[in-house]
């Protein structure tokens, strides 16, 4: 805990009220342009300046939900519920939380360049925390910056907590807005044992944030400075308590996702704005290496040196000249307690990604350093040769970040995009994206997939992408993701005509069912039977199956393809058939004895025509099959007849 007793009200310093109120928190909260300058009031309409700093829409992917094994010496309600592979070496977590149990929370990790080389390593980790707009989908640094790049021939986890909109990952003492923000007690207590335990940390940490995750950057290294060797501030609020701030806290939350903020520390002047004020906590840093930077709100666009990517907006000039402010007194009062931040306050720059993802770049070394990380595990020496070289010479996965190294009977090297490998019998190939992460889920080649035989390829339909493996293939489209197809199902697919065909693309991974496999598809079912029998199931017949669970049904495995018949067609199967026609739909008849005297009366040409209902089971006992023109019933062994 804090101590607060060095914490007193009285040491706040009023400076901000003459020049933040009629300025800067206007411009803190509801720009105006120049030159309609007026006073704005907290919470008056306006354009946002938290508005200015969300991410946009990521890109867009198909969730592939994988269980993750219990990891032990967890807190009590703590679990990783399931672990999505989204490129080789980004992952994300979805952890049930006993802090947060109302929703499931997301954490992404970049691994370290060499934790796929290195599997007995553990790794040092930069925790880098989101803005006030926090999507519940991504982080904006892997929507708006080159995080995932840059860090690829790192030997560090990057975590990325996803969320927390307007919660400056704080604990917050009352719910609102249908949430109780628990985000410290989430971050440290629940997360860190999960990466401890799970994913090889080892235990040497950094925390950077901008933004709002500055300002809770700061909070967290203060409240728990045993944990962190180095903390950043990248155009963070390091004021929370001085004259106006609170306010400009509050309607920022108003404006930011309708929060009410004074249900996270209380009301301005409580003792827990006190010990959530970065200034006031400056004591606890020493042991730290602590980074500090903003620029000053000037439009420093079309410059030769800027780093912007567009013209700056008065949100972005006002948000950032709040930054500065707060940031300058942090770095005075750390002086007078013997602290000497490590600080970046540009002449220049506005409040906007770009100048965070160079910030990002420019605090690096001073992380690495405070991490004590050797020369290698800074950054890569590696160059590409032999077939690899000749296979990634397009550049489509970037630089090298590793050397090859041995995998299974081949070579695999890492890139910063993706992946290639070699093999004796299958020569060298290149993977990246959604199939490249799904490949890295199943196992790479030491799976049933074995190596790559080709590289990505467009689909014929031009649609989708597909990779070929040694025993199988991967599939990918924007509405389904990557889905693997096992040889023995591809056959059978590829007789349908692929993705063209009667099937379209695979829609989920192939099931083990009863010493078979069974896989869905956007339009019908393939299925193997555990001899190695394959054959297809399409349209209103592979529907009927796949609500009866397919082959854990009482039908089993199919045993034909679909026979067009006169008026309509059927499908064989182990223990029955589906039947289907336009006036009755698709039904199912068991195999016994109403199917066996059906077939008396010539099946579907004969008397009483096709099933117009699935075969069920009477409440007397027995069984009955309601036709187009009657029923067949078996009740106490005999077989009864009735018309309709």
């Amino acid at each position: 805990m804090r101590d607060t007793a060095s914490r007193s009200p009285q040491s706040r310093r009023p400076w901000l009220a003459a020049v933040v109120l009629p300025t800067t928190l206007a411009l803190g909260l509801s720009v105006a342009p120049a030159a309609q300058a007026q006073s704005i009031l907290p919470g008056s309409s306006g354009s946002s300046l938290s508005d200015s700093i969300r991410p946009s829409d990521p890109p867009q992917r198909t969730p592939i939900n994988t269980e993750y094994p219990d990891i032990a010496n967890l807190p009590a309600g703590v679990k990783v519920e399931r672990l999505e592979w989204i490129t080789n070496r980004r992952i994300a977590l979805f952890i049930r939380s006993a802090a947060m149990p109302d929703q499931i929370q997301q954490v992404q990790i970049l691994l370290a360049r060499d934790w796929h080389s290195s599997p007995g390593r553990t790794f040092p980790e930069v925790w880098a925390l989101d803005g006030l707009r926090a999507r519940e989908d991504d982080s904006g640094w892997t929507i708006e910056t080159n995080i995932e790049q840059f860090y690829a021939d790192k030997n560090v986890n990057v975590i990325l907590p996803i969320g927390g909109e307007s919660s400056f990952y704080s604990d917050w003492q009352r719910p609102d807005n249908g949430k109780h923000y628990k985000w410290e007690t989430f971050l440290i207590r629940e997360l860190v044992p999960i990466l401890d335990e799970g994913f090889r940390s080892s235990k040497t940490r950094s925390i950077v944030g901008l933004s709002m995750g500055g300002t809770a950057a700061m909070n967290l290294a203060q409240h728990n400075p045993h944990m962190f060797s180095f903390v950043g501030s990248f155009s963070g609020y390091l004021d929370t308590t001085s004259v106006g701030m609170a306010e400009s806290i509050l309607a920022a939350q108003r404006d930011a996702g309708g929060y009410d903020g004074t249900r996270m520390w209380g009301q301005p002047g409580d003792q827990a704005w006190i010990d959530n004020d970065p200034k006031l906590g400056i004591e606890a840093l020493r042991d730290m290496k602590v980074y500090v930077s903003a620029g000053s709100g000037q439009d420093d666009f079309g410059n030769p040196d800027s780093v912007a990517t567009g013209p700056a907006n008065p949100a972005g000039i006002g948000l950032e000249i709040l930054s500065r402010m707060t940031s300058e007194t942090f770095v005075r009062e750390a002086r007078k307690v013997g602290v000497e931040p490590v600080v970046h306050f540009r002449p220049s720059g506005v409040h906007a990604w770009p100048y965070w993802q160079f910030e990002m770049s420019q605090a690096w070394p001073h992380m690495a350093n405070a991490m004590q990380l050797s020369r290698e595990d800074r950054g890569t020496d590696c160059i590409t040769v032999g077939a690899i070289a000749a296979a990634t010479q397009s550049g489509v996965i970037g630089s090298c970040v590793t050397n090859e190294y041995p995998v299974e009977d081949g070579m695999r090297q890492d890139f910063r995009n993706g992946v290639a490998y070699w093999s004796p019998d299958t020569g060298a190939h290149a993977l990246y994206g959604a199939i490249n992460a799904r490949y890295h889920h199943i196992g790479g080649p030491a799976s049933w997939l074995g190596f790559p035989t080709t590289g990505e390829r467009v689909t014929p339909d031009g649609v989708g992408r597909y990779v070929h493996f040694e025993n199988g293939s991967i599939y990918w489209t924007p509405s389904t993701g990557a889905r693997e197809i096992p040889k023995a199902l591809f056959n059978s697919w590829a007789a349908t005509g692929y993705e063209r065909g009667d099937l379209g693309y695979p829609t989920g991974a192939p099931q083990n069912v009863k010493g078979g496999q069974v896989q869905q598809f956007q339009r019908g079912v393939i299925a193997t039977t555990p001899d190695g029998r394959t054959h297809w199931v399409r349209g209103a017949i592979a529907e009927k199956y796949a609500s009866l669970k397919t082959a854990e049904s009482e039908l089993g495995f199919p045993t034909s393809d679909e026979k067009i018949i006169r008026g309509g067609a059927f499908q064989e199967f182990e223990n029955g058939n589906i039947y289907w026609s336009a006036a009755t739909g698709a039904k199912y008849i068991k195999y016994g004895a109403i199917f066996d005297h059906w077939g008396t009366k010539g099946y579907e040409g004969g008397e009483f025509g096709y099933p117009a209902a699935d075969h069920a089971n009477v409440p007397a006992g027995g069984e009955v099959v309601r036709f187009q023109n009657g029923t067949i019933s078996q009740l106490n062994g005999r077989i009864v007849e009735g018309r309709n």
